[in-house]
């Protein structure tokens, strides 16, 4: 009888336990931040147009731009990055080195279409700041693609982010011809120029945005 008691004890315990820890792992915590977060006023939105602009290859970089550690002068140094290992006839076919762009310019592409999709919820800011931010987004999206595609060949076009939930087939892109290619960097960088100012408007705090010149050169 006792272990009957037992065993009955034992299984409430585990049906509470478990009704108790499913209603706390439903709950949402707070202060969790969320797209629409960083679109509520201009000084958050400016924080994403600047996370897209991160993605820019660093092609001054002697640690990251394969070109630069194929030199005949290079650094002879205990430097582990993958240009200098290069160099010394480290690459190989199974995990190969400076191929980081493709996974780094794709998330830069798909920061982008946030960027798009979300900018014009911003209350705070300006027509005009708005199309130049909207104008240097659409270049960095051409910039993207044509760096991928002088890396890779032709590529799949990243117009629009596939959703969240999107199911195995329709992740399955495949790469589009080169033509459509350039004709798709081509028209982004022509949307580009006509919101781009001509200079900058104050060299001391926008030293590297995009203006018109760089989108049409």
């Amino acid at each position: 009888m006792r272990k009957y008691i037992l065993t009955g004890i034992l299984a409430l315990t585990v049906v509470l336990m478990l009704n108790s820890c499913k209603k706390y792992l439903d709950v949402v915590p707070d202060n969790i931040a969320t797209i629409d977060n960083a679109f509520t006023m201009r000084t958050q939105a400016e924080k994403f147009l600047f996370t897209c602009f991160s993605y820019m290859p660093k092609d001054a970089n002697m640690s990251g731009n394969p070109a630069l550690g194929g030199d005949e002068i290079w650094r002879l140094q205990t430097d582990n990055s993958e240009t200098f290992a290069i160099s010394r006839n480290l690459q190989n076919v199974v995990n190969p080195m400076g191929n980081g762009y493709w996974d780094g310019l794709y998330q830069g592409l798909r920061d982008c279409n946030i960027f798009l999709e979300n900018v014009g919820k911003v209350p705070d800011l300006s027509d005009g700041e708005r199309a130049r931010w909207i104008a240097e987004v659409k270049f960095l999206k051409a910039y993207y693609h044509y760096y991928l595609v002088r890396m890779y060949g032709p590529i799949p076009l990243i117009k629009t982010n596939l959703p969240i939930d999107a199911d195995v087939n329709e992740v399955k892109v495949f790469r589009d011809p080169v033509d459509s290619c350039f004709n798709y960097i081509s028209s982004l960088l022509d949307e580009a120029a006509a919101g781009l100012p001509k200079t900058v408007i104050s060299p001391a705090t926008e030293a590297g945005r995009v203006t018109q010149p760089i989108a049409l050169s």
